[in-house]
């Protein structure tokens, strides 16, 4: 059962998909929250105890001064900036590690809830699911039509044409190779060759540098026990602009006992909001790696 106690609560960029679904939940619940980022919004679309702080995230001592104001959780959504492909990598992981000495250093007594990527959940064997072959390549590949269509939306949305451009054709070559029409053969020469490049740009290093550093931020954490932490790995199939239907089911992703499940799932990112606020409320995952997934594709996507 959740806790009635109004807490005061921390979140890590509350700008982005995830922080800000968490923000509207935790608002929605009458909780307090304070916004930390480099430039967080100064108000909230909604009402509620809302709250920012500007945070340089490239000064430890900032932002362990930040994480000391005596909140009951904080939140880490956290996500770096996509202009610079060949960057993203670097800068997460640099930023995780800031982070992670920012908070070893603060007074922070609370519990502190990292958002990572699902690269960092394993199979059944063991293995993460970043290490499968040609990942992302092979899992885009399995993707449905609609989660396609999501992508080329929600890249739009975000103002990442190329994205939205590259989400489209590579849709058209899927389809074009695996249901050949009558007239379609013509252009499957041009398709099997944009799949082809395709494979190599998703698979090389600077690509695969967001999905993969969310293992290195995972790897942060574990074994880490002057702090209490929990670390959340979203699904493949992770959505924002859903339905929030506060239904969800969580997943323990350990070595001996994988959440292997949660992989090709998914789940809105309003119901992830919902999942991390009940950890918030209840603290029931410290120190545990895990997922949750819920109900998709009840609304256009």
């Amino acid at each position: 059962m959740s806790t009635t106690k109004r807490l005061r609560v921390a979140v890590l960029g509350p700008k982005g998909q995830c922080g800000s679904c968490v923000v509207d939940e935790l608002l929605s619940r009458g909780h307090s929250v304070v916004g930390l980022s480099r430039n967080p919004p100064r108000e909230w679309q909604t009402s509620g105890d809302y709250k920012a702080e500007s945070v340089d995230f490239n000064s430890i001592n900032e932002l362990s001064a930040a994480l000391s104001r005596g909140y009951d959780a904080i939140v880490c959504a956290y996500g770096p900036p996509l202009g610079n492909l060949r960057a993203v990598y670097y800068e997460c992981v640099e930023t995780h590690a800031r982070i992670k000495s920012a908070l070893l250093r603060s007074n922070h007594r609370g519990s502190f809830i990292v958002v990572g990527g699902a690269g960092s959940l394993h199979h059944k064997d063991g293995s993460s699911f970043a290490d499968e072959p040609d990942f992302p390549y092979g899992a885009w590949y399995k993707w449905s039509d609609q989660h396609l269509g999501y992508m080329i939306s929600r890249a739009s949305d975000h103002g990442s044409t190329t994205l939205s451009i590259f989400s489209r054709v590579f849709r058209w070559a899927r389809n074009n190779v695996e249901h050949p029409g009558w007239f379609s053969w013509t252009l499957r020469p041009f398709a099997r060759l944009f799949l082809s490049r395709a494979r190599v740009f998703m698979t090389s290093h600077d690509a695969k540098g967001l999905i993969t550093v969310s293992r290195v931020a995972l790897h942060l954490w574990e074994g880490v026990t002057e702090k209490s932490w929990s670390f959340l790995s979203p699904p493949w199939l992770l959505r924002d602009k859903g339905i929030r239907t506060g239904k969800y089911e969580v997943y323990v992703d350990e070595l001996d006992s994988p959440g292997h499940q949660a992989i090709y799932g998914g789940i809105y990112n309003e119901d992830m909001a919902v999942a991390i606020v009940d950890e918030v409320e209840n603290n029931k995952l410290a120190y545990k790696h895990w997922s949750c997934v819920g109900p998709i594709g009840l609304g256009k996507w």
